[in-house]
């Protein structure tokens, strides 16, 4: 089996683990539901076939927990923050924004990292290869950052936190809520408006 994954190495070049992306990209790394969608092996070319991972996990480096994610898996705030709950004090995204070409895709993927620093009150290191490499802090502030498309190293400053957030606890138990109260304002507004019409025409029930 192939997978999409990060290794992470000591300073002393021991390998302490590594994280085999447990979201992919669909079209991309794999094809949903190949055994139905046949066509799409001729449509997607030489689609890579990875086998997703399993385990979200957290390494300690120099007596501190970071936990990785890979490229697209950013965009999945409810993902994300499982890293923090299992502890990760600093929070690692390593991209290849080769994908997206000179777009503003790049940027916007920047934009979903700097809301899961904020999310969790986190770091986030940022490392891609052609996209946007940076420094988040635990606001969504870019502090330090590389020009796309230039080959260099970033020498990150930057802290830890192992403090949970509400959204770390919870995750999206807000927004869902808000959700349904808003559905029951519609549906209680429709009930009234319908009362309305049924008073003008007569209409009894």
């Amino acid at each position: 089996m192939d997978y999409n994954a990060a290794m992470v190495i000591g300073a002393d070049g021991n390998r302490i683990g590594r994280y085999e992306k447990i979201h992919l990209v669909p079209f991309g790394e794999y094809i949903p539901f190949a055994q139905y969608l046949t066509f799409a092996h001729k449509l997607t070319g030489r689609v890579s076939k990875f086998t997703p991972g399993e385990d979200r996990k957290v390494f300690r480096l120099n007596g501190h927990r970071y936990g990785v994610f890979i490229c697209y898996e950013a965009v999945f705030a409810d993902e994300v923050r499982l890293f923090a709950q299992l502890g990760a004090e600093v929070l690692v995204n390593i991209s290849d924004d080769g994908w997206y070409g000179d777009t503003s895709a790049p940027w916007q993927h920047l934009n979903m990292a700097r809301m899961r620093a904020i999310e969790n009150r986190r770091w986030l290191l940022r490392d891609t290869n052609n996209g946007v490499t940076s420094v988040i802090d635990p606001y969504g502030r870019v502090r330090q950052s590389i020009p796309r498309h230039q080959i260099d190293a970033l020498p990150a400053q930057y802290g830890f936190r192992d403090d949970i957030t509400f959204y770390t606890e919870h995750g999206d138990v807000f927004a869902w809520l808000c959700a349904l109260l808003s559905m029951g304002i519609v549906l209680w507004s429709l009930k009234i408006e319908i009362k309305q019409i049924a008073s003008r025409t007569g209409i009894s029930h």
